[in-house]
């Protein structure tokens, strides 16, 4: 592991190895775009310097709405409803 990477960081990927987690790309409004296996969406969007856009563009994705956001999850559903009780729960 490289030194600068934080051990937060490297927890979070391994912990989305165990649950073979994959990356999802929604709209605002939940429409989902796209899925990216979990290895090459980590390379892209470290490539990229954490834009989406970019990331989604290096695995090939074009042409997408500017509010995408990318989630991790095992599932579309699973990844999305993650988000949803996160951001219910910060606006608390």
């Amino acid at each position: 592991m490289k030194r600068h990477q934080s051990k937060r960081a490297q927890e979070q990927r391994r912990l989305r190895k165990r649950r073979n987690a994959r990356a999802f790309l929604f709209t605002a409004g939940g429409q989902l775009l796209a899925e990216v296996a979990r290895e090459p969406w980590e390379l892209a969007i470290r490539f990229a310097g954490g834009d989406v856009g970019g990331a989604a563009q290096e695995c090939g994705l074009e042409a997408l709405p500017r509010d995408v956001k990318a989630l991790w999850g095992r599932s579309a559903a699973a990844a999305w409803s993650t988000y949803r009780r996160w951001q219910n729960g910060s606006k608390a």
